[in-house]
């Protein structure tokens, strides 16, 4: 007989391929507040998976140097292996920036010339699986020392000038709304989804890098003052447009997950890469 604190969910067990990065503590937290039971696991622990669990391949949102060689090699592991569900996170990176509009699930991704190539072939390892969900992440939010975020404000406890590309747009997600996507679906999946697909989630509004810059060194400006100023410049030369945005009508046509403004939620952003790499104080 089924507890009467069971959740429903079939099945009820989550095990996480964790980033070593803030989004792993994150996500574990948010599935455990939906009723999830959750197993972090470390790429060299593969063999403690089983089919009685979704599996969520998270190992993509470290830094690039490292999470490339990383995702490839887990991969080609999950493809070996006899899992249940896997939802796997991927990147716009699978597609080459270009001066189209935007990029939907439905494209065809290409091998592109900014040797992020490793990408796409980390997808097709596991394309061919029939449990297999694809979930591709706009430019991410993290907290990340090499990630955009972590250079305007790395350059901002320097106080010095940072100059930024204004010519390629894409659609941000933030650690905290990528969390709420990924959880939404892991419910759905461990309920009625289907069991494969490949879906885009990005912020519904777009920016460039210059953009981005700007509003994080004014959310700095709130949390310590108006007196601090960082110039944030566009880059020197003419820059070619291109577009790196990520439609994502799939994931609210199937999961009826909305999209929400990369400015949301980026305050707490902040606050959380100052909290791990300097006292807002070194700010003033």
């Amino acid at each position: 007989m089924m507890s009467i604190y069971h959740t429903g969910y079939q099945p009820d067990s989550v095990a996480i391929i964790g980033a070593d990065k803030i989004i792993d503590r994150t996500l574990q937290n948010g599935l455990q507040r939906a009723g999830l039971q959750v197993k972090m696991l470390r790429p060299e622990q593969l063999g403690q998976l089983h089919s009685e669990s979704i599996v969520i391949n998270a190992a993509s949102c470290g830094s690039d140097a490292v999470a490339l060689p990383t995702v490839q090699h887990i991969c080609g592991a999950l493809q070996q292996g006899s899992l249940g569900r896997l939802l796997h996170l991927s990147s716009y990176k699978v597609f080459p920036a270009g001066s189209r509009q935007s990029f939907n699930e439905y494209d065809e991704p290409k091998v592109n010339s900014r040797g992020d190539s490793g990408w796409l072939h980390s997808e097709q390892l596991l394309a061919k699986e029939h449990n297999v969900s694809i979930l591709r992440l706009g430019w991410q939010v993290d907290c990340g020392e090499d990630a955009l975020l972590g250079r305007v404000l790395s350059s901002a406890l320097a106080h010095k000038p940072i100059a930024l590309n204004d010519s390629c747009r894409g659609n941000p997600a933030t650690v905290l709304d990528t969390v709420r996507v990924v959880v939404a679906m892991v419910q759905q999946l461990a309920s009625t989804a289907p069991a494969s697909g490949i879906y885009h989630y990005g912020a519904n509004d777009s920016t460039t890098a210059l953009e981005f810059g700007r509003e994080v060194i004014d959310r700095v400006q709130s949390l310590s003052g108006n007196e601090f100023a960082v110039k944030v410049e566009p880059l020197v030369g003419k820059q070619e447009y291109c577009s790196e945005i990520l439609g994502c009508t799939k994931l609210r046509d199937v999961f009826g997950i909305q999209q929400r403004s990369w400015r949301q939620g980026l305050t707490r952003q902040v606050e959380l890469w100052l909290e791990r790499f300097g006292p807002a104080a070194k700010l003033r």
